[in-house]
């Protein structure tokens, strides 16, 4: 009975703190730090492991929807993708610790991130947020979620080659193209993946 009050309490008080945080991220006028905020929230939701699915599915939810709504189109792509961890790495009551691993609903994260990506004005942001969410991609292949195929990778690394010769040359655009390249690099040592 004790337990089951506390975990109730633990349960209404981390929910209520999802909402306040998710709804004064709209108070909060600057983007990057709504990103942090929910940043946070994921990764303490991600780590905790003392809900039901029940409350757990809710509180998955309100942070993907916090994420779609931030200010600018970057950090909504950032936040978006983050939450796909909380459907494959977090934990529930009724897993015994163990990870949701929920792969269809990692790829659906990832995708919105992909079409948010594309609404970017920006080439040379549009093309850095690509690259990141590549490396989602590969982060989640390399953790066996079945969903991620070569066909997906092979989609993106398509368009980072499509839109990179388009970039203006400038620091930026150096550090877009190395970090594409060592991540090339990684798939073909990593997965045996070229591309």
């Amino acid at each position: 009975w004790y337990q089951r009050r506390v975990r109730e309490a633990v349960v209404s008080t981390q929910s209520t703190g999802a909402v306040v945080s998710t709804q004064s991220t709209g108070e909060v006028s600057d983007s990057k730090a709504q990103l942090i905020a929910i940043s946070l929230i994921v990764a303490t939701f991600e780590r905790t492991i003392n809900f039901s699915e029940e409350n757990h599915e809710p509180l998955r939810s309100q942070c993907f929807r916090a994420g779609s709504k931030l200010l600018k189109k970057p950090d909504q792509c950032r936040a978006v993708s983050l939450c796909s961890h909380l459907y494959w790495s977090g934990k529930n009551r009724e897993g015994a610790g163990e990870p949701l691993r929920n792969a269809t609903k990692v790829l659906e994260c990832l995708k919105k991130a992909v079409r948010i990506s594309n609404q970017c004005m920006e080439p040379t942001v549009q093309v850095q947020l690509f690259v990141e969410l590549l490396n989602k991609y590969i982060y989640f292949l390399g953790t066996g979620c079945e969903e991620v195929s070569e066909s997906v990778l092979s989609q993106l690394v398509g368009k980072i080659h499509e839109d990179m010769p388009g970039l203006e040359s400038g620091d930026i655009t150096k550090q877009i193209v190395k970090h594409f390249e060592t991540t090339l690099s990684f798939i073909e040592s990593r997965h045996q993946l070229t591309f």
